[in-house]
């Protein structure tokens, strides 16, 4: 696997922004995040996927730039991921970066992850 080089996530100069979305859960972290958080913390779309709630324009679990469950073995794997990482495949990410504006200021960023699959997919 190929080394990164480390964004300003903590604290984010960005105001979070990738926490705009929420985000989607594994079965096994909706199943820990609901005896802890509760119902209102997170929902089921009408295609049966987990996903957290969007309060105030941010993830619920974002509160003064800082995620509340970051250190829970339930931080979902999503976010564990983004943006180098898909958490589904466990490849490469391959969608939109730019919900991060680091990768808008610094656009040679958006190129990182995809040469490195590129060169997987050759070998």
């Amino acid at each position: 696997m190929r080394d990164f080089p480390s964004l300003p996530c903590y604290p984010c100069p960005h105001q979070s922004s990738c926490c705009a979305y929420g985000v989607t859960l594994s079965d096994q972290e909706a199943a820990a995040i609901l005896p802890i958080h509760g119902a209102e913390t997170i929902y089921r779309t009408r295609w049966g996927e987990w996903r957290t709630r969007v309060r105030g324009k941010r993830c619920v679990f974002l509160r003064d730039n800082v995620c509340t469950i970051h250190a829970e073995s339930y931080y979902p794997a999503v976010c564990r991921g983004f943006p180098w990482t898909d958490a589904e495949t466990g490849g490469p990410y391959e969608y939109d970066r730019t919900i991060c504006p680091e990768f808008v200021s610094r656009p040679e960023l958006v190129q990182l992850g995809r040469s490195s699959s590129a060169s997987r997919s050759s070998t």
